[in-house]
């Protein structure tokens, strides 16, 4: 039988077929025509928004827009390939009409209008929250590096600065030497001229120069690195290895994996930065309160605790695998009022919590609070030479149980005072049984002891040792007097209340991390071709990611809801 034959490159036909008949109902490229059409391109602050009215007449940032939208829904993000595309792409030349915008105008556009993109992405974003593919209530943060542009050779630290002068000044002292040698004795064919070596040494030195200039720049600015073509990278670890790249953040929602908010920072790690992305993507979504998951790399303190006084719960891994974090407020007498424990205001939160009471907003959120009398030394030091005075007050354990260690008979262990549990060692000659927790001492915020670890020995009916910490054989003795190097003349230990705040991260939640926020991540530097930037600077890279991961969430709005379900609800 034979082949399947195409109709003649020359037939002529009657009727001559629209762009239209090519564009099915169900094509993509009908998604982006439409939702480009409905913003508001003058409020954005898009250049040339409003038509000129002399002068040669420009492309309408509408048409500029939905290329660069196509481009990267399709894997097309160079502006010279997206030329030749209008020339040959049936979607491009509906979508455009034809328009076929030269290389430079396409990628002006987009360095120009860097910040109005970044509201086309979140414009988006809000769109998947009236189609109903938010969950508004959890989302999952995490960072990924994305190559810069910009080398590791155009990138300067302040140690590979000082090893290429050390370098440059061995190869001088090379050069000058032969330089001396030639002088002296006849040329070989393998040896550098006179002139050479001399040109050599002229571009040494004037390296050395330019480096110097470097180091003298990282001094005056407290910079860490210099980057030459994209001066706001940094070298860092990415996939295991070095490489100058921008940190980006993004926070994903749960329920359908739709990126929220995303940030392009210059943090070679991710410390510090889940209270600002939370906040982001709460703007974007409209939400006062949200949960959030994260991973090891955003655990800090001050984050969490952050998070969680804004009314936000931060699912992070505990350090040293502990259940729960523990913070601390000094107890005071506050009036609780229902206004103040229904408020949201961050000094409310704190207020309550200071008083001992849990706020209407973290009830139901795995966080206790514990009132606990804490002890406090208050030092008072005489210089020896002035014989000036000076007092320092102190917290001296975090929860305190006894002065003494206490042996149970029951379980053969001993409690510490700071509440650790002791346990039987062995057993010593005329001394008795040793007990130790060599773990629990090296964690231990006040030692009593200048030794590693304390080990207590107790003899038979003797259940109790009484603890000193002010001896001169004491860790805190020893400490106060080598920190102040002056003389200790009397220290007093007073009582004082604190509170305590307990906050347990939901371990079932922080399993489902990885299956929310790598996703996105792996989907747009694999299939989007999205792991390198082609902008430099944090602004202009923004716009480059805005397009990605626009191009991404406009892929999975299209998966779930299909192309007429979008335009229906358009």
């Amino acid at each position: 039988m034979p082949y399947i034959k195409g109709e003649s490159r020359g037939q002529i036909t009657l009727l001559p077929e629209s762009l239209e008949d090519y564009v099915t109902e169900e094509n993509p490229v009908r998604v982006v025509d439409a939702f480009v059409n409905k913003l508001d391109i003058l409020g954005m602050g898009f250049d040339r928004a409003t038509p000129a009215r002399e002068g040669r007449s420009g492309y309408d940032p509408r048409d500029m827009l939905k290329l660069y939208i196509y481009g990267y829904l399709n894997k097309i993000r160079s502006s010279r390939k997206l030329q030749t595309e209008c020339t040959r792409n049936i979607e491009l030349m509906w979508l455009l009409s034809k328009l076929v915008p030269d290389f430079r105008c396409i990628a002006d556009f987009r360095k120009d209008n860097a910040k109005a993109i970044k509201l086309v992405f979140r414009e988006f974003v809000k769109l998947c929250d009236k189609l109903n593919l938010l969950s508004k209530e959890l989302i999952a943060i995490d960072g990924s590096k994305f190559k810069a542009v910009n080398s590791k050779e155009h990138n300067f630290s302040a140690g590979k600065l000082n090893d290429r002068i050390r370098f440059i000044d061995e190869k001088l002292e090379q050069y000058i030497a032969e330089l001396d040698q030639n002088d002296k004795a006849e040329k070989n064919p393998d040896e550098y001229s006179r002139e050479e070596l001399e040109q050599l040494i002229n571009e040494l030195n004037e390296r050395k120069d330019t480096y110097i200039s470097y180091l003298q720049e990282l001094k005056e600015t407290g910079a860490t690195q210099k980057s030459l073509t994209d001066p706001e990278a940094k070298l860092m670890l990415s996939n295991g290895k070095m490489d100058v790249c921008f940190n980006t953040q993004t926070a994903v929602d749960s329920k359908n994996h739709i990126i929220a908010d995303f940030k392009v920072t210059d943090h070679c790690n991710d410390v510090g930065l889940l209270e600002e992305v939370a906040e982001g993507a709460k703007d974007v979504m409209g939400v006062e309160h949200i949960g959030i998951i994260a991973d090891k790399g955003y655990r800090q303190n001050e984050d969490v605790l952050n998070c969680l006084l804004n009314g936000d719960i931060p699912n992070v891994p505990t350090f040293d695998k502990q259940e729960y974090y523990t913070f601390k407020f000094p107890k005071k007498d506050y009036e609780i009022t229902e206004s103040l424990l229904d408020s949201t205001d961050k000094a409310d939160i704190k207020k309550c919590i200071s008083a001992g009471v849990i706020p209407n907003i973290l009830k139901d959120k795995k966080v206790d609070i514990e009132l606990v009398e804490v002890l406090k030394e208050k030092t008072v030091v005489i210089d020896d030479n002035t014989g000036e005075v000076t007092e320092k007050t102190e917290a001296l354990r975090s929860e305190t149980i006894n002065e003494c260690f206490v042996r149970d008979p029951k379980t053969d262990t001993v409690i510490c005072p700071m509440g650790k549990i002791l346990r039987r060692k062995g057993t010593i000659a005329k001394k008795g049984i040793r007990y130790a927790n060599k773990a629990a001492c090296k964690y231990c915020e006040n030692k009593c002891t200048t030794s590693r670890y304390r080990t207590v020995d107790l003899k038979d009916g003797k259940n109790i040792v009484k603890t000193d910490f002010y001896t001169k054989n004491s860790w805190r003795f020893n400490e106060t007097y080598r920190k102040t190097n002056r003389k200790i003349q009397k220290i007093k230990v007073i009582k004082k209340s604190e509170v305590l705040l307990k906050y347990y991260p939901d371990v079932h939640k922080m399993k489902m991390r990885k299956f929310i926020v790598e996703h996105p991540f792996g989907t747009v530097k694999r299939w989007n071709d999205g792991s390198y930037l082609l902008l430099k600077g944090k602004v202009k890279a923004t716009a480059d990611l805005a397009f990605s991961f626009l191009g991404y969430n406009l892929k999975r709005a299209i998966n779930i809801l299909g192309v007429k379900g979008i335009l229906a609800a358009m």
